[in-house]
């Protein structure tokens, strides 16, 4: 089974910006859509294009190729000027959290949550 973390990000920016960034790295931008093919989305709002990884469960590793070009392409995001938001929690209690934000007009639409939830009462 493995070690498995829950991993979100976010790249986001007006559509003439995310429009001219896919463009500048079309190559990697393809790639990085089929190794994450479930799990990125596009999304938009009244403000920003948004490109969603949504990973709720997953092995991500530093050695990992996707990992690596999910990686290069968040920071070419965040070189090119894009909004970028990264959390990663992993399976161990203590300290086992990634986060990352920038840009200058990071909204923060990702939190990170804890509680404790009681389902015992679907169950009856």
């Amino acid at each position: 089974m493995g070690y498995r973390s829950e991993v979100k990000g976010l790249i986001y920016g007006t559509k003439e910006e995310m429009q001219a960034f896919k463009e500048s790295i079309f190559n990697l931008y393809n790639q990085v859509r089929e190794d994450f093919t479930n799990e990125i989305t596009d999304e938009t709002n009244s403000d920003f294009e948004l490109l969603y990884l949504n990973s709720p469960y997953t092995k991500w590793y530093d050695g990992y190729e996707e990992v690596q070009r999910w990686e290069e392409f968040y920071s070419l995001a965040d070189e090119f000027g894009l909004n970028t938001e990264f959390i990663r929690i992993g399976e161990s209690s203590e300290g086992d959290i990634e986060t990352f934000n920038g840009g200058a007009n990071c909204k923060y639409y990702l939190e990170l949550v804890q509680r404790v939830d009681a389902n015992f009462k679907e169950a009856l």
